[in-house]
């Protein structure tokens, strides 16, 4: 335990010593973009984001634990791992199945589980209290199967800690997820495997689902939107509407396939 306290306190100065070097450095709103940061014009200095506090603070002195979907275990988020270019926080959890025996070796049920904080969504930001965000984690079972959530989180400003609140499936081995914040709803686009498509392939369905955030910020309802794609202008009203081509049995949650 002393061990994982000296290991968390040190990686958490080098995080503070990293960003003070870059402080340094750092003396240009255009150099403070580069950095992921935000650009203080009174006091002509580049400050952490929100999302950067959130990354830093769950990586190094302040992990969070979060609650493995359709199992009762709750995973601590304490490493990070780096996967075709994109870190990742990690967490796994061992449950004993059969104690080993003489010579026979246990049986074990194993898990982790994969938060992309690179896609982060901050949903509110507040000077102080509660700070509401989501983004995308995997879940990865020793038998292989890779399921993609959507996951709801909160971030104390004071205390620093961040808590799951909730998740949604997406699918399993599904790509290319992103979430974008549109007015009252979050629509999450991804790439999902058609019916009788071979995993070793890359997902060829173009797919999308809508989120509201209900219950004070606390748990997440699927609902049904228009796809943005049918929407350019943002005025809620599918472009269809102006030119009188709007097919009324076609699902318009669908996003829209540009013509070639």
């Amino acid at each position: 335990m002393h061990k994982l306290i000296n290991r968390i306190a040190i990686i958490a100065l080098i995080v503070i010593a990293g960003w003070y070097f870059l402080q340094s450095k750092i003396n240009s709103p255009v150099e403070c973009e580069k950095a992921a940061g935000v650009w203080n014009e009174n006091a002509e200095t580049c400050e952490q984001s929100t999302a950067q506090k959130i990354y830093e603070d769950i990586s190094s002195a302040y992990p969070m634990t979060m609650d493995y979907p359709e199992t009762d275990f709750e995973v601590s988020i304490d490493k990070i791992e780096k996967i075709n270019e994109i870190h990742y926080l990690r967490g796994h959890y061992e449950k004993v199945l059969q104690e080993p025996q003489g010579e026979k070796e246990g049986i074990y049920e194993r898990a982790s589980l994969y938060l992309n904080m690179s896609k982060m969504v901050i949903l509110n930001e507040p000077e102080s209290g509660l700070v509401h965000y989501t983004a995308p984690f995997i879940t990865n079972t020793a038998g292989g199967a890779v399921y993609v959530y959507v996951g709801l989180f909160s971030y104390d400003m004071k205390s620093h800690q961040s808590e799951h609140l909730d998740s949604v499936l997406l699918g399993e081995r599904v790509r290319r997820e992103n979430i974008t914040q549109i007015k009252d709803h979050l629509q999450v686009d991804f790439r999902s495997y058609a019916e009788k498509q071979d995993f070793l392939e890359f997902p060829s369905e173009t797919s999308a689902i809508y989120l509201k955030v209900v219950n004070d910020f606390s748990k997440f309802e699927q609902v049904q939107r228009m796809h943005s794609s049918w929407d350019e202008n943002s005025d809620g009203i599918n472009d269809c509407e102006s030119d009188g081509s709007c097919d009324h049995t076609f699902d318009y949650t669908l996003p829209r396939i540009e013509e070639i």
